[in-house]
Order: structure tokens, then sequence, then C-alpha cells
């Protein structure tokens, strides 16, 4: 800081009575602004902040909550493992640096370093996770050791940032909020097995989809997720609108010129480590990026630190910042008590009722599973997705991975029942039952069930809509939310030869669909697969859907599909076994009243 500036700040000071004798506060305007945060100097290097924040936890609270900003100066802190019970004592709950965007050393139980970024480089303005849907409401800094030079933590109002903020870039980030998009390469910033604390890919799965994060894998081991939160939000005590986000932080502008062309010649620019968009996939103009630095500079408070200071923060109502600096230097930090965003609130709705539904029984028995298979047939009748005698089902026998049971040929959809159905092993036999089976369908169900030990039902359809869209040669686009559920997770089986009458040609199927659930056969229909009976079932319903809704977005003309990045969430979020289950449960009590006759096979 200037010599200047120091006088300027000095002069802004306002001294305020004393309210002990050892510690003297005071109110500091510290910017053109007027934006003030609150000095407490210990008169004595004998006191121990953590003892004299236990007495006077009433007056820190006051100060807190009328200005988000308290600098404690003077007093004896200790190492890190005291500078953590300093935080311990004044906060509800301390974190950990869960799901990092930086690298950070942990050096006690809750604090880390700070940032771990070149020296001589600026950290942007931030608020501490505002790219996660949960935040530590406090965040404390600890000056261990000052740099030589420079290496201050300049602080912002963000309800300022946001009433400085253009109105136009404003309302703009409100109303689609911010799309985070990372890649984690193995030796390139940091890994996901760094950011995610595992080496387990499963475990980072049911991270993401806990939290509504759309992810996928790449070649290499590559990890890329992309997750929208907000752009702004309301502070819980004081009702102010703040600017809450990273996204000048997380650009590529924010990286200069020499980096930024590096890691885009050397890994594309879709796949650089960080990244931000708006919510709609939209990329950040120049003008709206210099506009949040602008509003960020205007609102900064820039102090010079000294050995043993503490700052802090309300994390909402102020983002912080890194000036570059030479020696060394030694800021520590904690986090606690955390808040929830609108976003993590959702997600908790949405857990409660994953958990409700859990909690119905789904009994797996043979004759549950039976009586679910024949009413899936009546389903399908019901939806008007049969075509004649054509079309079949078939779902393993349970402990019998040579056998399935199917629909007898030559039986309607709403013909079948629990007790008509036929088991069929996998050279073709009848073993139990009064029908010969479908020769088409034996081809194809026996060559998937073989080439797909994962799945456990198929469906086989003639539906009307799906058999001409499958004539077309195209794959369903993302033209609404149902079409959602198949993108990149659908393919096409490009012949058609006549009915599948053989083995060789039901293991063309296979190698066609690959790991995908559904296959689009030209000239021929639509097959679903899945691991339960109730997913396959739902998504042979909505892949007719999609592909009517694709045949009238082709006449309707130009239509704005939905972003890959929003179509890959959506498809995670919706096409959930448990969704579909329930889903599934509220079709076959349909059937139950359309078919009256059905109830009669229902198990007790």
């Amino acid at each position: 800081m200037k010599n200047q500036d120091i006088l300027q700040s000095l002069k802004r000071a306002i001294a305020r009575p004393v309210q002990q004798r050892q510690v003297r506060e005071e109110i500091v305007r510290g910017n053109e602004r007027g934006t003030p945060y609150v000095v407490l100097s210990a008169g004595s290097e004998d006191l121990q902040l953590k003892e004299w924040l236990q007495t006077n936890k009433a007056q820190v609270d006051k100060l807190y909550k009328e200005y988000g900003a308290i600098l404690f100066r003077g007093f004896t802190i200790g190492d890190e493992d005291a500078f953590q019970q300093i935080c311990q004592s004044y906060a509800t709950r301390l974190l950990d640096y869960a799901e990092p965007s930086t690298p950070r050393t942990k050096v006690g139980d809750k604090v880390y370093t700070s940032t771990e970024y070149p020296k001589e480089r600026s950290i942007p303005f931030h608020n501490e996770h505002s790219y996660t849907n949960t935040w530590p409401g406090k965040i404390w800094f600890y000056c261990k050791e000052n740099a030589a030079t420079g290496g201050e933590t300049p602080i912002a109002d963000s309800a300022l940032v946001y009433k400085l903020m253009p109105a136009a870039v404003r309302e703009k980030f409100e109303s689609s909020g911010v799309r985070y998009v990372r890649t984690f390469h193995k030796d390139i910033d940091l890994s996901w097995q760094k950011v995610f604390g595992t080496e387990d890919r499963e475990e980072v799965k049911q991270y993401c989809e806990k939290r509504g994060m759309s992810f996928q894998w790449k070649d290499n081991d590559v990890l890329q997720t992309s997750y929208t939160a907000q752009a702004t939000a309301v502070h819980p005590v004081t009702g102010e609108k703040v600017w809450f986000n990273q996204a000048h932080l997380f650009n590529l502008m924010n990286l200069d010129e020499d980096t930024r062309s590096s890691l885009v010649s050397l890994l594309g620019e879709a796949n650089v480590p960080r990244n931000s968009f708006l919510g709609d996939g939209t990329a950040l103009s120049r003008e709206d990026f210099d506009s949040i630095m602008a509003a960020y500079e205007q609102a900064a408070i820039v102090f010079p630190w000294k050995n043993g200071d503490v700052l802090l923060l309300d994390n909402m109502r102020f983002a912080h910042s890194r000036k570059p600096f030479t020696g060394n230097r030694k800021v520590l930090v904690a986090m606690s008590d955390p808040i929830e965003g609108t976003s993590n609130v959702v997600a908790n709705t949405r857990r409660n009722t994953a958990a409700f539904f859990s909690k119905k029984e789904r009994p797996q028995t043979v004759p549950w599973l039976r009586y679910r298979l024949a009413a899936l047939y009546r389903i399908l009748a019901m939806e008007k997705l049969d075509e004649g005698i054509s079309g079949h089902i078939s779902m393993k026998v349970p402990g019998r991975e040579d056998a399935f049971w199917v629909n007898p040929f030559g039986l309607f959809f709403e013909e079948v029942t629990p007790d008509n159905l036929i088991t069929v092993d996998g050279k073709g036999n009848v073993l139990e039952g009064d029908y010969p089976v479908n020769v088409a369908g034996f081809c194809i169900h026996a060559a998937l069930h073989q080439g797909r030990p994962d799945t456990h039902c198929i469906v086989h359809t003639h539906s009307p809509h799906a058999t001409l869209y499958a004539s077309l040669g195209r794959q369903i686009q993302p033209v609404n939310q149902t079409s959602c559920m198949f993108f990149e997770d659908h393919a096409l089986y490009e012949e058609y030869n006549g009915p599948v009458l053989s083995l060789a040609e039901g293991q063309q199927l296979v190698k066609a669909a690959g790991n995908n659930h559904t296959l689009l056969l030209r000239n021929h229909g639509t097959l679903t697969m899945a691991a339960e009976l109730e997913t396959a079932a739902i998504l042979m319903i909505a892949a007719e859907q999609s592909c009517e809704a694709n045949l009238m977005a082709m006449q309707a003309g130009t239509v704005k599909l939905v972003d890959p990045e929003v179509a890959r969430l959506t498809r995670q979020w919706i096409a959930n076994p448990l969704g579909l289950q329930i889903e599934f449960d509220a079709y076959m009590r349909k059937a139950e009243r359309f078919y009256p006759d059905l109830i009669q096979y229902k198990p007790l």
C-alpha cells in the first residue's frame, strides 16, 4: 500500500469509546465509498485472543452483525492449533476445505494455508465456495508471517459490488446463474482424486449426483464436471442482495495471455482445467468480464497485514483477494458456519422424496416379478405402443443366467398374464409354458442377454412414432426434457434385413448398442434395456414420446435444442432408476384400472 493511501485510511478512521481498558475499537472507512470495517487493537501483547473472545462475545457478536468484517490486531495467537481453537470458540462448526478449486496445504485439523498461487500474481476477489451449493458463513485469516512487500488481502463489500454492477450485466447473470466447468487432468492443476478425496469413480458419481452436478469421463482418466450455481444471493441477516459467484475467477479471461494460449493449445478450449459461462451455456463477453472486475476494484478495501493479525469476515457480505508479494508470506485460513443455498435446499427436498419412496416395498419374489412383467405388456398396449402380435419383452429368471421369461408367440400384449408367460433358455428351448417362442424375439433377446450380462430386462416394440423416426437414421435430439433422457445414451442400428432371424444378427445388435440403454433399429422399431424392469419400461415409453417430439420439431422448423451440458445434467436427474420405478408404479396402477382382469393375478 502506498504511504498516501495509508494516511488517507488513517484519516478516515473514527475513534470509538474504549470498551475495555486493554482493547481499542475503531470503525474504519476503508474506501472512498465509505465501506466500514472494525479494528480491535489489543493494548497488551499478553492478551490472549481466545480468552478475550470468550469474555467479550456479546460485543463481538454486535460488531460482526453490524459490520461483517473485524480485524483483531496485537493479540497473542499462537500456533496453528491455537488459531483453530480461537475460531472454534466463535463458530458453530468448523469446516473442511471440500471440493477445492485451488491448491492449499492442510496444516491442522481444520486449518489450511491460503491459496498457494505464484507470489508474483494477484488472486481476484471472490467469496469462498460461491461456486457450490454450500459455503462457509464465516472465514478466518491469520497472518502468521507477513510478506516483505505486498501480500495484502483486500476485501470488498459484496452488496456494494452488486450495486456497482451495470444493470444489464446484473440482470443477465441473475436470470441465468453461472455455470462452472472443470476438467481434471492427471498432472495439470488439481486431479479429481485430490478434489473429491477418493480413487473410486463410483464415489465421484454418487457425489456429483447428490449435488446435481453433470459429469462425464473422458479418455486418459480425465473427468469433466459442470455445475450451475447462483450469481447473486440474499444475505440471510441483512436482507441485501449480494454479488455472489466466481464467474470471473474461473473464466479463461482471468489468465494471462501466455498461460491461456498454452492451455488452449495443449488441451483445447473445451478441456481447460476450469472455465465459466452463463447458466445457459453462453460465453462471458469481455465487456461483462471487465465490468465485474471494475466493480470489485471500486469496492476494494486494502489494509497492510501485521504479524499476528486475525481477520474475521462474513463470507457472504465480503469477498476477499490477494495482492502479489515478495519474500515469505504465511497466512492461514479456517472456515466455519455452513450456509446452504437454495439449490442445496432443493437437493435436500429431493433426498427426502427419494427416502419416502425408497421405503416402499417392491418384492423381488418370482410371483411379483412375473406380475410386473405381465403388467408391463398391458401398459404398452394401453399406451398403444404394440403392433399386432409383434414385439416382445424378456426378463431374466432370477438365479438362472441362461433362461428368461418372454411373451407367448401369437398373443396380443393385452392378453399376456403372469400364468401364460413362457420360459426360454439360451438355445431357444421352451422350458416352461404352453406356447411357442417368437423366433425373431429369441434371436434378439438371447443375444442381448448374453452380450449384456448387466441387462435383466429388454423391451422391443414397433411403436408408431419411434419406428418412423428410426427410419430416418437420426439420433434423438434434445428438443425437450423427456428427450434428454437419451442424450449420449442411445445408438442407431443402421441396417434392415427383414426380421431378425439369426443369432449372428443378434450379435450385431449387441455391437451396435454398446453401453447405451436404447437402440433405434432403422425401419424396424426400438429396443430399451436395463438392469431393472421398471427402467427399461419407462425408457420405452419415453423413447416413443421423444421420437414424436422430434418429428413435430422437424415439421415446426428451426428448433432451439437443449444445451449439451443441460441435457447431460437433465438425463442424470430424470433417468435415475428410483424415479423410473415411481413412474412405473403409477402406470401399473393405471393398467390395473384399464384392465380389471389383471388384478386377479396380483400376488397377496
